[in-house]
């Protein structure tokens, strides 16, 4: 009995340390030492495991429950970036200048399943349709999509959503004409900046008299094959092919530091917006990484302040996390936070409405 409640005890030590080291991804950059940023990606699991712990070591009337009850308090701020409770809708009053914000990695209206190529995908022109539905529905002000495609097999998305108002668009590479992340608008552009690729652009534009900073991101995906889905699923299932575990990790590893490559270059341009400033777009990170905590001392998560309940916004075949976001600048307040499911894409479409800064 002693040797299998040391064998808890040990166990609780580590799953406390590893969901600790978890929340360092923020304070650490990944190219200083990558391993917190490697853990950042399992800090709602551990959150779990350690609260199991507690109760387990609760029901035997055990002090054991502090291990992972001082861990969970010290970083409890995390929390809140993974789950949201009781958050109210405020309603616009009457002279608000507000700015409905959608953003969705369309994934080629591919739907969710991974596809190694168009050929591989099915429903095209049936998904078109639901986002159109969606997009008529929603009538957002603003429309930043990644992996947008101008057309399917026989729709033109693009005359779609010109049709629907959005006369104005800018598009991340104008090079690639239309097949790249994209921020369609309702209000008029007035300048944009190319970042970088296809899959980054800044724009500004006018609504109702205020000039609004609109940065619309798509950070480096991990560029995982079927190979590579096939080997998390042996590895969820405790199979683990040592030569494959190790490519899909490299993948990983090798995404992340890319991660802070795009921030080293992003971050300026941030700091340097003299204006009211939204950020929307498909991060590839989760809220404990390195690139959202950076972020997010610059800018407020519409998640966070109007939304509701478990959030994730990826629900393809790899585990479900919360990677896109809608984040803004103080001077801006959300009213409102929605998520929409639907089977268009391996992403959801995410929405929030937001009230710009009166002047």
């Amino acid at each position: 009995m002693k040797i299998a409640k040391l064998i808890f005890v040990l166990l609780n030590y580590l799953a406390a340390l590893l969901l600790l080291g978890s929340t360092l991804a923020g304070t650490v950059r990944p190219s200083s030492f990558i391993w917190f940023s490697m853990l950042s990606y399992a800090y709602f699991p551990l959150l779990i495991i350690n609260v199991a712990f507690v109760a387990l070591w609760l029901c035997f009337s055990s002090k054991q429950f502090l291990i992972s009850a001082i861990v969970i308090a010290i970083r409890w701020s995390f929390v809140p970036l993974f789950f949201q409770v009781g958050n109210p809708v405020t309603t616009p009053q009457e002279g608000d200048n507000t700015l409905k914000v959608m953003s969705f990695n369309m994934h080629h209206c591919y739907g969710r399943n991974y596809v190694d190529n168009a050929s591989q995908a099915g429903n095209v022109d049936s998904n078109a349709l639901a986002f159109l539905a969606i997009l008529h529905e929603e009538n957002p002000d603003v429309l930043c999509l990644q992996e947008f495609l101008p057309y399917s097999n026989s729709i033109q998305i693009h005359d779609s959503i010109t049709a629907m108002g959005y006369k104005y668009y800018a598009s991340a590479a104008p090079e690639y004409g239309l097949s790249a992340s994209i921020c369609w608008s309702k209000h008029p552009i007035i300048n944009t900046t190319y970042i970088d690729s296809s899959t980054k652009v800044m724009t500004d534009i006018v609504c109702r008299g205020d000039t609004v900073r609109i940065f619309s991101f798509h950070l480096d995906s991990y560029q995982l094959t079927q190979d590579d889905m096939d080997e998390l699923d042996k590895i969820s299932h405790g199979n683990v092919n040592r030569n494959s575990g190790r490519s899909t990790l490299r993948k990983f590893r090798n995404t992340i530091l890319t991660h802070d490559t795009e921030w080293v270059m992003l971050k300026p341009l941030i700091d340097a917006s003299d204006r009211t400033c939204i950020v929307a777009g498909d991060f590839n990170d989760t809220p404990a990484s390195y690139i959202y905590q950076q972020i997010s001392k610059q800018l407020k998560d519409s998640y966070r302040e109007r939304g509701k309940g478990f959030c994730t916004t990826y629900h393809g075949r790899f585990p479900a996390f919360r990677i896109d976001y809608i984040l803004h600048s103080d001077d801006i307040e959300t009213l409102s936070y929605k998520r929409l499911r639907c089977d268009i894409s391996d992403h959801y479409p995410i929405i929030a409405e937001l009230r710009l800064p009166k002047h």
